[in-house]
């Protein structure tokens, strides 16, 4: 049987079918499409995991960079210190009448006066407020907490810190609550006296707010904050590049065992 026979058999077989419902020539365009379509969705794809991952470079690399804002930072060891269980079992608060929260206070600040100078000997026309409350000088019966700012002057700019300590009982979130808000550079500084200590800066766009957190044993808790500018302010504030309180120097307040309640 030749080649003809063999063609001509087949339009035969299948001359009385209906044609075909589609264009071949149609379907090879078709599939030329979803071809470059698939490849164009690889390529997509490869770049978002790129964007994602640079995504996830920025902030990190933001987190490290972060810190710079102070001018010196803790010496850390090489190895992870060993977590801290806080706040510690049977914590027994402590309340306190408005007379005892008062003399507190006053011992407090003169206290201040003169950690601060020790601390931060650059610093020229230091005013230190006074230990209170929710607004200066107000103290209320029952209080478990007291805290004071400290407005100073460095290089012809004025800044301010603020020192506040807190009773035992009064605080209970733990220190991995610090970091747990977006935004902010935290790291752990080890212990002392027993207690985690823990530093975190936050670049709040123009201001930059640096603590450090003192968790005791005794359940109780001391942070020194320190501000780019003048918090005290009754005009608006004057922000700073640098904030110039060095971690080291706010811990050494936050550690402080004159501050307590």
């Amino acid at each position: 049987m030749s080649e003809s026979d063999v063609r001509d058999g087949l339009r035969g077989a299948v001359a009385d079918e209906p044609p075909l419902s589609f264009d071949p020539d149609a379907l090879m365009t078709t599939a030329e499409h979803q071809a470059k379509r698939r490849r164009a969705l690889v390529a997509v794809g490869v770049a978002t995991v790129a964007v994602a991952v640079a995504a996830i470079a920025l902030p990190v690399a933001l987190g490290r960079d972060a810190p710079a804002q102070v001018a010196e930072q803790p010496s850390v060891s090489s190895s992870a210190p060993t977590p801290v269980a806080w706040p510690p079992r049977d914590v027994s608060p402590v309340s306190y009448t408005v007379p005892e929260l008062r003399q507190r206070a006053e011992e407090m600040r003169g206290h201040l006066k003169t950690a601060f100078a020790e601390v931060l000997p650059a610093a020229t026309a230091v005013e230190v407020g006074q230990f209170s409350g929710e607004a200066e000088g107000e103290i209320l019966d029952g209080q478990r907490y007291l805290n004071a700012a400290v407005t100073f002057t460095v290089d012809g700019d004025r800044y301010s810190i603020m020192v506040a300590v807190f009773a035992p009982g009064e605080v209970t979130d733990p220190p991995s609550v610090l970091c747990a808000a977006s935004g902010a550079y935290c790291r752990d500084l080890g212990t002392t006296d027993g207690g985690p200590v823990a530093a975190k800066t936050e670049d709040l766009e123009p201001g930059t707010v640096s603590t450090v957190y003192h968790f005791r044993q005794t359940g109780a808790q001391v942070y020194a904050t320190a501000y780019n500018y003048d918090m005290t302010s009754r005009t608006p504030p004057v922000y700073h590049p640098t904030v110039p309180v060095t971690l080291d120097q706010l811990e050494r307040l936050a550690t402080d065992p004159a501050f307590w309640l």
